[in-house]
């Protein structure tokens, strides 16, 4: 994964399950289909103030933020700051000589909310749930994420290539019978590889086996890539006895030719 700059934040928001940059104003992401939170209608993102709830990961804006006078943390949304003892549900536990060890952040009353146990992202320190991969504040990967996601090796590769033939190959075969057009199927095949990993970063089949097409940064490729990696790099792998393909058995990230022309990555997300 590329590294990421600690107190850089560029704006967009990230998917918690698969790690990629949700477009503005969706409630599902592209890649993997996970539901994704609304974002508040006001949150500040200048200056060192993280605009996430260190309790419980969601957004908070400055002016809704609360602060704790226990143990200091700040900021704290709603449901983790008990304004009766002014604590929040991240202090520690303290001892008390008549009554033995108690909590300060218990409130006088109830019922209150659990708290959603979450850890600090190593990247710009706003607390994420744990589970999830990838911080929707700075998109950074988190410990574990790797566990979820592995690069995909020849076999799978292929079953999705064999799924993906078979939807290209019952029109061109259609049309075939009536037009005899020279490379007609290969100029389709290009077509629709092409179409489907710039826009979706999978084909159909890709889809059904949960593969990603991924450039280095764990985005979908740009066009210039996928036209490397799908017209060129292709031609290469084929044309010299298919080793190019066979490659992927050898590659340490399992990379055929083509992937190393378009610098990208087949990822298998394991979703949630």
């Amino acid at each position: 994964m590329a590294e990421r700059d600690p107190n850089a934040n560029s704006g967009n928001r990230f998917c918690g399950n698969c790690g990629s940059a949700v477009v503005p104003g969706t409630t599902t992401c592209v890649h993997c289909h996970t539901a994704i939170e609304p974002e508040p209608t006001v949150i500040e993102l200048d200056g060192d103030y993280i605009p996430y709830c260190r309790a419980c990961g969601i957004p908070v804006a400055r002016e809704e933020a609360l602060h704790c006078t226990k143990c200091g943390v700040t900021p704290l949304c709603q449901k983790h700051f008990y304004p009766s003892t002014l604590s929040c549900s991240l202090c520690p536990p303290v001892e008390s000589p008549e009554q033995g060890t108690e909590t300060v952040s218990a409130p006088a009353a109830g019922p209150w909310p659990e708290p959603t146990v979450s850890i600090p992202c190593p990247q710009c320190g706003a607390r994420i749930r744990r589970s999830v991969d990838y911080c929707p504040n700075c998109g950074a990967e988190q410990e574990g994420a790797a566990e979820s996601s592995q690069y995909a090796g020849f076999l799978i590769r292929l079953f999705a290539f064999i799924i993906d033939n078979l939807i290209t190959g019952l029109p061109v075969t259609l049309i075939a019978v009536f037009n005899d057009i020279p490379s007609f199927g290969t100029v389709v095949s290009i077509i629709y590889y092409v179409l489907f990993t710039y826009y979706k970063g999978q084909t159909p089949g890709k889809m059904l086996l949960r593969l990603h097409v991924e450039d280095k940064g764990g985005n979908k490729p740009n066009l210039k890539q996928v036209l490397l990696r799908e017209t060129i790099g292709k031609a290469i792998s084929t044309l010299v006895m298919l080793i190019g393909f066979l490659w992927i058995f050898w590659d340490p990230k399992k990379r055929g030719w083509h992937d190393h022309i378009g610098g990208t990555y087949v990822i298998k997300r394991n979703q949630k």
